[in-house]
């Protein structure tokens, strides 16, 4: 019989392509994953991966393996589950997270989940958009939590837990001190720095400048909603971002908070998961403490043109 622990460490290895990113989402050293990878192999009298140059590559037999390998680790987290429904419940979730949302919501939503599964290990780990949907078909990753425009791929869930306002950030030093709101004529010969948080209010961003004739001082896109904050408060020009990812910062006096005079801007916040995955009790507790978190959101000052 083989053993679920080495399995998951085969789905964790085939979802990245990847030992280092297996051992790094599994919490393990490098050296364990290439050894469990190795007695399974030996089990399997055969490799799952070819090993070229620095590509992982599953072999005919690790191909054959995969569906069957998620469908045990399934149920044995199925069987987990019933076993534990009786009592507090243990086990396993891992969740990505937006690191500024999870900043945001952490602290009120963490305790809801924690008063019905105290024991269960909870791995959170920040949101990159590159391998996620993967991760999440392969049981690497059992839920995500993140802002911006939900992305579409087979046979994953997205549910849209509500929007969240996008403001305009300056330096408190700058011209746009002591200002309530700003139009897109008012960004003339501003730096505009970005991040995938707006993506899905870039095209208004993008036609209201383009409306008003604006000329930017140069266009910086950034993965990280921090090195944005860092590069404004240096003075090196302006952004949009998530009022909530900016409100310590503003309440320091190191940010300038502004309205968008145009049409307002908004970002989703989504959570995502695998459609066919059974869905443990402590996974569908999380979820339901983020939509109580975001509930407010759905509906709070949103016109019905923008569902």
């Amino acid at each position: 019989m083989l053993e679920v622990r080495l399995l998951k460490t085969f789905l964790a290895v085939a979802a990245g392509c990847s030992f280092r990113k297996a051992a790094e989402s599994l919490h393990l050293a490098p050296s364990t994953v290439t050894v469990q990878i190795k007695a399974l192999e030996d089990e399997l009298g055969a490799p799952v991966f070819d090993r070229v140059g620095r590509s992982v590559l599953l072999t005919e037999l690790g191909q054959r393996l995969l569906h069957h390998a998620r469908r045990m680790v399934d149920l044995e987290a199925e069987t987990r589950g019933l076993l534990s429904r009786s009592g507090a419940g243990v086990g396993e979730l891992s969740v990505r997270i937006s690191e500024s949302l999870g900043i945001h919501c952490l602290p009120s939503l963490l305790p809801r989940f924690r008063e019905r599964f105290p024991e269960v290990r909870l791995s959170l780990s920040t949101v990159s958009r590159r391998d996620l949907a993967h991760d999440l078909r392969h049981g690497a990753t059992d839920l995500a939590l993140l802002v911006g425009e939900p992305f579409v791929s087979a046979s994953l869930r997205v549910e849209v837990l509500g929007r969240e306002k996008l403001a305009v950030i300056a330096p408190p030093g700058s011209r746009f001190a002591g200002r309530a709101s700003v139009s897109p004529s008012d960004l003339a010969g501003s730096a505009l720095f970005l991040t995938r948080y707006v993506w899905s209010a870039r095209r208004l961003i993008e036609e209201a400048l383009l409306e008003a004739r604006v000329g930017l001082g140069g266009l910086v896109e950034c993965s990280s909603v921090e090195i944005v904050k860092r590069c404004v408060m240096a003075g090196l020009g302006v952004s949009v971002v998530p009022a909530f990812s900016v409100r310590d910062e503003v309440e320091r006096g190191g940010l300038v908070l502004l309205d968008w005079a145009g049409e307002p801007l908004t970002a989703k916040v989504v959570l995502t998961r695998h459609e066919d995955r059974w869905l443990s009790p402590a996974a569908g507790a999380f979820m339901e403490a983020a939509r109580e978190f975001f509930a407010p959101l759905a509906v709070r000052n949103l016109p019905d043109a923008w569902d």
